[in-house]
C-alpha cells in the first residue's frame, strides 16, 4: 500500500512505516552513533551533575577510603593532575595486605568507556605504584574516577577532578 510517499511494511509481526530519503536517514543514524561513541554512552540511571559525586581532592592531597580491614590511600603525581600526561599512581594499604597487587581502572562516573587499567607493583611496606594516563574526554567533562581493586578484599572508588 502506497499513500503520499509512505509505505506500510509488516516485518516480523510489527508494522513499520518507511518514507523516502533512506540516504539521509542512514546519514543521521551514522552521525548519531559517531556522537555516542566519541562522547561516551551514559550509563542507564546515571543522573545529575558528576561533580556532585567527587569524594577526593586529588589536586591538593592524597585520598583515603576504608575497605574491609584495610585503609586504601590513593595519590597521583605530579600535581596538578592533568589529562594526557604521564602520571604516577601510588596506593598505600595499611592494615591487612592483599594476596596479589592491587590495580586501578580509570573511567568517568556515569559513562561506559574503553578499558584504561593501571597495573601496580609492590615497592614494599604496603606501597604499590604504577604509571598511566588519564585521557581527555571529547565531551569536556573533567570528573574522573579511579576504581582501586584490592584482590580478595574489594574495590574502593575515588572520584576527582582533572585539569585539561
Amino acid at each position: 500500500m502506497l499513500t503520499s510517499g509512505v509505505k506500510k511494511v509488516i516485518h516480523q509481526g510489527r508494522m513499520a512505516f518507511l518514507q523516502g530519503g533512506g540516504v539521509s536517514r542512514m546519514l543521521f543514524i551514522g552521525m548519531f552513533l559517531l556522537f555516542m561513541v566519541t562522547h561516551g554512552v551514559p550509563v542507564q540511571g546515571a543522573e545529575g551533575d558528576p561533580s556532585a559525586l567527587v569524594n577526593c581532592d586529588i589536586q591538593h592531597t592524597s585520598c583515603t577510603q576504608e575497605l574491609s580491614d584495610t585503609q586504601v590511600i590513593l595519590d597521583i603525581s605530579p600535581k596538578p593532575v592533568k589529562a594526557m600526561s604521564d602520571l604516577k599512581f601510588r596506593i598505600i594499604l595499611t592494615g591487612k595486605q592483599p594476596v596479589a597487587p592491587p590495580y586501578i581502572d580509570l573511567g568517568m562516573p556515569g559513562m561506559k568507556m574503553g578499558p584504561n587499567r593501571v597495573p601496580l607493583k609492590s615497592v614494599g611496606n604496603g606501597v604499590h605504584e604504577g604509571t598511566g594516563i588519564i585521557v581527555r574526554c571529547p565531551s569536556g567533562k573533567k570528573v574522573w574516577k579511579a576504581m582501586v581493586t584490592v584482590p580478595n578484599m574489594g574495590t574502593a572508588e575515588f572520584i576527582f577532578d582533572v585539569i585539561y
